[in-house]
């Protein structure tokens, strides 16, 4: 069930805020080809874990991993059928075309592809390496259901995880999140890329959160932590579609004719767990981002830091260094993290590692990690209004901090 016209509101131009929320040659999978496996990205507080793919490196769809639907959907004024004949496989990549072409009473062809009831997901890197067509009128899609819009849910109670979407010839692409809450609701934003040529597009999604990123890029973050506004479809199963439209309420009705046969190139398709690491990073240069989205920074040991950072330049990263005994000791532009005994703000002035620049590296069961000073209490970003403190007793959302994001 292809998007519903109601979640269009906002999704062509802006999305909403959501204040309520808080808020080419074939890729080897065992080369560090993936944004998950890339060396300059490997330090995050997670390892990652191929569980599912298809490197489209035959001849044909797979279809043991994927249906391919007939018909067209009834949704969205879309003017497209959607058939088999228009989904192959060449070149180590899958290729989904889109054709004027009469059939079952629409103008134009092209195909869908799912894997329901054959692959489905809850939580993991989802992702998909593809490049796009730049054609007024189509509208191509990387997304997932719930598993239960087939067994009694409906849209849009299932909850639906659009991880990409693009439309005609605009040189950003979407990632929008939708659900119900006393009635559709969306979240999402967009990034500028150029569509026309490859990009990774990809979600990490675990209990607490939805991030979307475009070749490692994060640009929105969705919070599904304990069942926040009715949130609760977020933390059950989803299935993958790969589908190119043709009109709709997205796209609109006019359609470059001119311009068609065009396609959609999927050069792969992969699903990552994502497991807690509890190693911390020893040697490697990191960032860190609180739950507010922004970056805790060293404010260069002139003054408490602070995580209120919108990017990561020099006094937003830190070496994390071996301090002995288990613990590790962050250092930015030369200068050590100092808990200050959780008596004073924190600052990054120390020129040597004692007691106070100690902390023990937390990894949390949501892919985030946590910072305790040898006080026994934990660094808190403050949710960026103030400067960073270490002397909370418990963790909670202002002590977690995502890693190299």
């Amino acid at each position: 069930m292809r998007k519903q016209s109601s979640r269009i509101l906002v999704c062509a131009i802006a999305f909403i805020t959501l204040s309520f929320c808080v808020l080419s040659c074939k890729k080897n999978m065992n080369t560090p080809d993936s944004p998950a496996h890339r060396e300059g990205t490997s330090a995050r507080a997670v390892t990652y874990q191929l569980v599912w793919a298809d490197e489209f490196n035959g001849t044909s769809v797979n279809t043991a991993n994927w249906n391919i639907d007939n018909g067209n959907p009834n949704v969205n004024h879309e003017l497209e059928y959607y058939q088999a004949a228009n989904a192959t496989v060449t070149g180590g990549n899958l290729v989904i075309t889109a054709r004027q072409q009469s059939m079952g009473g629409q103008p134009y062809t092209s195909a869908k592809l799912n894997s329901y009831g054959k692959f489905s997901v809850t939580y993991g890197r989802i992702e998909a390496r593809m490049k796009l067509p730049m054609v007024q009128g189509t509208w191509p899609a990387f997304w997932m259901l719930g598993n239960n819009i087939n067994t009694g849910a409906g849209w849009p109670q299932c909850g639906e995880i659009d991880i990409m979407e693009h439309v005609n010839t605009s040189n950003s692409t979407l990632g929008t999140m939708h659900w119900n809450s006393g009635g559709h609701v969306q979240y999402g934003s967009s990034i500028s890329t150029t569509p026309g040529d490859f990009h990774v597009y990809a979600v990490e999604w675990d209990n607490s959160s939805i991030r979307w990123y475009v070749d490692n890029t994060l640009y929105v973050t969705g919070n599904i932590a304990n069942n926040i506004n009715n949130t609760g479809a977020f933390h059950l199963p989803f299935y993958i579609i790969l589908n190119l439209a043709i009109g709709g309420d997205l796209p609109g009705s006019t359609v470059n004719n001119g311009a068609l046969p065009t396609s959609m190139y999927v050069d792969y398709v992969r699903v990552y767990s994502m497991n807690n690491s509890s190693a911390p990073p020893i040697g490697q240069t990191i960032t860190l981002k609180g739950p507010n989205n922004l970056y805790v920074s060293s404010e260069n040991g002139a003054q408490a830091m602070t995580c209120n950072r919108t990017t990561a330049q020099g006094w937003e990263q830190f070496l994390v260094v071996d301090a002995g005994g288990g613990k590790v000791a962050l250092q930015s532009t030369g200068k050590y993290v100092s808990s200050e005994n959780g008596v004073n703000p924190i600052t990054c002035n120390r020129t040597s590692i004692g007691g106070w620049e100690q902390f023990n590296w937390i990894s949390n069961s949501d892919g985030t990690v946590s910072l305790q000073g040898n006080n026994g209490l934990f660094v808190s970003s403050e949710n960026g209004t103030q400067p960073m403190t270490c002397n909370r007793t418990t963790i909670d959302g202002w002590e977690k901090f995502r890693v190299n994001q």
